[in-house]
């Protein structure tokens, strides 16, 4: 390189000393190469790497415009390579299109003067076409020997003149639009500060001046969810546009509005984005609207089902009541005819045959109603379930010991071997119902040295699974779908000519699911019977829980129907307000919380908001089914914390995928 540079300055210039650049660069090339430097020139190694590695592109020429020297940047800067400047004049940068000798002219006639450049921004056209825009620095430097050489230093600003020309050519295009629309419109930067904002905007978020808005930051001042406006900044840098994106605002008073916001993403000629404009319109008074009509049709919708469903009960009542509660008062009838009428010529005996009829009668029409009572309440949630945490062993040997008279009477043996702290979360008083009601049923179907026994079938990490059995004769395959239906009111009279309600085990399937609990049947003719019981513990271990939310019935049945589909052992509790989804989040640590509707009209993000401001449950993930299946919703909902979002209508596959998306494998779980 030291040759080169000499060879062109012989050629060029008239032979003069070896200048101090020279020398400098001399220096440079032997302490690349490995030599012993003295110490004395230690400043000289630094100036040459600054040569070297300076993003500013440099400049050596002497009084006639001659390049002497040139750092790598500045051949960068114009493309061109180090043998093709040094030696030549410096207007071989230029285009012929540029006023060369106009240029150098002036160049002479500062350097005469050692004057520098006045105008420290230039923009010129190079000799390979391109336009390019510089910040100027010019010194003189003097040698020992009395030499005098300009340096200039040249730093690239055409990305930055461009991209302020373009913001300043929008603001001056959209001004007149800014200043007269009646819609809110602004202009930000990549970094969510606004450049612009006309008055309606100014209106929409309570503020009089614009500079007191553009001190805030639009993601953390202005957003009320800055999750939203990432969600959307995300789009925006995806799609290049967005158009009605629902997004909540933050107004100087701390109020929160709701807006749709119409977007696009700003860019330079490059293509590179520089910032975002877009209009927003204020829909808060129609969604303070919509909400109200969505409760009125909750309402309707609630009155509805509870009308279908009180029909359905009068419907069944007066089916049992037309023919249960009939039949035997026309018996009842009869036999007081008879006593009243045929008084004197009854024996005795015969008063007391039928005075008896009478009274099991009457007894039998009291349970009957007792039970129908107890059903239609439990079904029309007029029955306050009072939990607390109780001991299943303890209730089981209460309602045992109550009925052990009875079962001796019938020679059959009846025991509890339920272990202590058998803990679920209940209420005493039904929990105690379901047992009563199983072991009578138990005792009619029974015979002689027969047992009925009721057994810790097996322990789940959060279930326990419960077992009254009996060796009786068995209930017959096809009427086994009947027993929990009070529509079949199916009943078949015990052993010994025992009559039943067909209400008992209606009820027990009722308190049961009431308790976010289960009962099923095994049983076979002449083999005896087994009603298991499967009820979530008060204290679970780790576990398989999932916990279903939403206020409407027939989805979290459904969606139950797909989890047993996918796992028949996992347990599935249901909430339908928030506090119960607290409660149950924070007692049974599910898997994963599903919110299949809004609850208590509380929509999805303030349920993430509840869920994750709370340090015992903010990590159990949460999968979210929608009707909006919009990108912009889904994403808003991920930002949110949601793990996994379902559209409607989704499958039981589809719901398998959310499952396991949150790193939980069901039917692995069950193996």
């Amino acid at each position: 390189m030291r040759l080169k540079m000499q060879h062109r300055m012989t050629n060029t210039a008239n032979i003069f000393p070896l200048p101090a650049p020279v020398t400098f660069a001399n220096k440079l090339v032997s302490a690349k190469k490995g030599k012993a430097i003295p110490s004395e020139l230690n400043s000289d190694l630094i100036l040459a790497s600054i040569w070297e590695n300076s993003n500013e592109g440099m400049l050596l020429t002497d009084e006639t415009g001659t390049i002497l020297m040139a750092n790598p940047a500045f051949c960068l800067m114009v493309g061109m390579k180090m043998e093709e400047l040094l030696g030549h004049h410096f207007t071989c940068i230029y285009a012929e299109t540029e006023d060369k000798e106009k240029i150098a002219k002036s160049y002479n006639e500062r350097f005469k003067e050692r004057k520098t450049e006045s105008e420290n921004e230039q923009r010129f056209m190079l000799h390979n076409g391109h336009s390019i825009e510089v910040e100027i620095g010019e010194s003189y430097i003097e040698t020992d020997d009395g030499q005098t050489f300009l340096l200039t230093r040249l730093r690239d600003i055409t990305s930055e003149r461009s991209n302020q020309r373009a913001l300043v050519e929008s603001e001056s295009k959209y001004r007149g639009l800014f200043a007269n629309s009646l819609l809110p419109m602004f202009q930000s930067n990549m970094e969510g500060k606004l450049i612009n904002a006309n008055r309606a905007m100014l209106k929409l978020l309570g503020y009089n001046s614009f500079y007191e808005l553009a001190e805030l930051n639009m993601a953390s001042d202005v957003c009320a969810y800055p999750e939203e406006f990432k969600a959307i900044t995300e789009i925006l840098n995806q799609k290049g546009y967005i158009v009605n994106a629902e997004i909540r605002l933050k107004r100087k008073n701390g109020r929160i509005i709701t807006v749709l916001e119409s977007a696009r993403r700003l860019t330079d000629e490059n293509g590179k984005t520089i910032g975002y404009e877009g209009v927003m319109e204020d829909i808060t008074a129609r969604k303070v609207l919509e909400k109200k009509l969505q409760e009125y049709v909750w309402a309707l919708e609630e009155s509805k089902n509870e009308l279908l469903e009180l029909n359905a009960q009068k419907d069944k009542l007066f089916s049992i009541l037309s023919h249960d509660l009939r039949s035997p008062f026309s018996s009842i009838l009869g036999f007081c005819e008879i006593l009243l009428n045929e008084d004197e010529q009854l024996s005795r005996e015969d008063r007391l045959q039928f005075i008896s009829y009478i009274q099991e009668a009457a007894q039998e029409q009291l349970s009957l109603v007792n039970k129908l009572l107890d059903w239609s309440r439990l079904e029309s949630n007029r029955i306050k379930i009072d939990r607390s945490e109780i001991d299943l062993h303890d209730i089981a040997q209460r309602h045992t010991n109550s009925m052990i008279g009875l079962a001796n009477q019938k020679q059959v043996t009846l025991e509890n071997h339920l272990p202590k702290n058998i803990l679920v979360y209940g209420d005493a008083q039904l929990i105690g119902q379901v047992f009563s009601n199983l072991i009578s049923n138990s005792l009619k179907f029974t015979p002689p040295n027969g047992k009925i026994s009721i057994d810790l079938i097996e322990e789940r990490p959060a279930q326990w699974v419960i077992g009254v059995k009996d060796t009786g004769i068995g209930i017959p395959e096809d009427d086994q779908n009947k027993l929990f239906k009070i529509e079949e009111k199916y009943t078949r009279k015990g052993l010994r000519g025992e009559k039943g309600t067909g209400l008992g085990l209606p009820l027990v399937y009722e308190i049961i699911q009431r308790h976010h609990g289960n009962i099923e049947l095994q049983s076979k003719p002449g083999y005896g019977t087994t009603f298991i019981i499967t009820l979530p513990k008060s204290r679970p271990e780790e576990g398989d829980v999932i916990l279903l939310a939403g206020s409407e019935r027939e989805s979290k049945i459904l969606y139950s129907r797909y989890l047993r589909n996918i796992a028949p052992s996992l347990n599935i509790l249901h909430a339908t307000d928030m506090s119960e989804v607290i409660q149950f989040a924070e007692e049974f640590q599910p898997k994963a919380i599903i919110l299949c509707d809004e609850i208590q009209n509380i929509d999805e993000y303030e349920l993430m908001q509840n869920l994750k401001n709370n340090p015992n449950i903010k990590n159990i993930p949460v999968i979210v089914v929608t009707n909006n299946n919009s990108e912009i919703n889904h994403n808003i909902l991920k930002r949110c914390g949601v793990a996994f979002v379902l559209g409607k209508p989704f499958t039981d596959k589809q719901l398998m995928e959310a499952l396991e998306s949150v790193k939980y494998n069901p039917q692995k779980a069950q193996l």
